[in-house]
């Protein structure tokens, strides 16, 4: 509809709605779009041991890192070098073992362990990631904490006191022919026969250049006593660890994924929780 107005012979037309042409219209805002994460990261645990599923597409590195140490709930710190925390992640995989993903996530890794002795039925042995580093290419890893080479609390010694020089040479004399550890390639050969455990353990860490340091303050637990007979030949610390040691033992460790080359930091003796296994003694 059209409303007409004649003025001196000038007709004026007006539209309805039409009175404020140059009106500003009102203003709208497009909401912008949300940004989606380019990365999800799930960490499970399965008989104690973690499992991990990360899926990245050119995702910060330092992210899914910390991500992955925050769901471990900080039983493995995770340290991620300056160099390391700028290179962006693309992969794609489920419930591997840590192990196995940090190796995925990336080739310049370095993780310390410790391992018990897994001769007791009633404690298996259990190999733990202690820390884990992620370097830059061509970085150095950091030297081994000083919490994981030497334990705060007071150490014991274990000795044998003889009556006489005569029963220590003829002790000496028996120990070497009853105590035989030869080391050649990371691999050990023993030849033991009725030997104390303590012994045949200090033969061990001397041939392999590392320490040994008994943190138990139990003076009565089986290991500081133990005798055994063992006839082992050609098999690794952490084999011998596995099969072998009893559940007191421990064998820390460090494990350079690039290069997949593990090596012994040091043995100790520690409190295993009061398992009293049979003593491991070669059939």
């Amino acid at each position: 509809m059209f409303a007409g107005v004649t003025v001196s012979g000038v007709t004026i037309h007006q539209e309805p709605g039409k009175l404020k042409q140059n009106a500003a219209k009102p203003a709208t805002t497009q909401a912008s779009p949300q940004k989606h994460p380019t990365w999800r990261v799930k960490v499970v645990e399965d008989f104690g041991a973690p499992f991990v599923s990360v899926h990245a597409k050119k995702a910060l590195f330092s992210d899914v890192a910390s991500e992955i140490g925050r769901q471990l709930k900080l039983k493995v710190p995770i340290h991620v070098t300056d160099k390391a925390k700028q290179q962006l992640l693309t992969d794609d995989f489920d419930n591997l073992p840590l192990e196995q993903a940090v190796r995925r996530l990336s080739p310049h890794a370095v993780i310390d362990y410790v391992m018990n002795g897994g001769a007791d039925p009633m404690y298996p042995a259990r190999k733990q990631a202690l820390t884990i580093y992620f370097l830059g290419s061509d970085e150095k890893a950091p030297d081994v904490p000083a919490w994981i080479m030497k334990d705060p609390s007071s150490e014991m010694y274990v000795g044998m006191v003889y009556a006489t020089e005569d029963e220590e040479k003829d002790a000496r004399e028996k120990r070497k022919k009853d105590l035989q550890v030869a080391y050649n390639d990371g691999l050990f050969t023993l030849h033991v026969h009725k030997q104390f455990l303590i012994d045949v353990l200090e033969e061990i860490a001397a041939k392999a250049g590392i320490g040994l340091n008994i943190l138990t303050t139990n003076k009565a637990q089986k290991e500081i006593d133990q005798v055994v007979t063992w006839d082992v030949a050609a098999v690794s610390l952490e084999e011998l660890t596995n099969t072998w040691f009893p559940s007191g033992i421990r064998l820390y460790s460090r494990t350079d994924l690039e290069k997949d080359v593990s090596k012994p930091l040091r043995l100790t003796i520690e409190p295993n929780q009061d398992a009293q296994a049979e003593q491991n003694v070669t059939p």
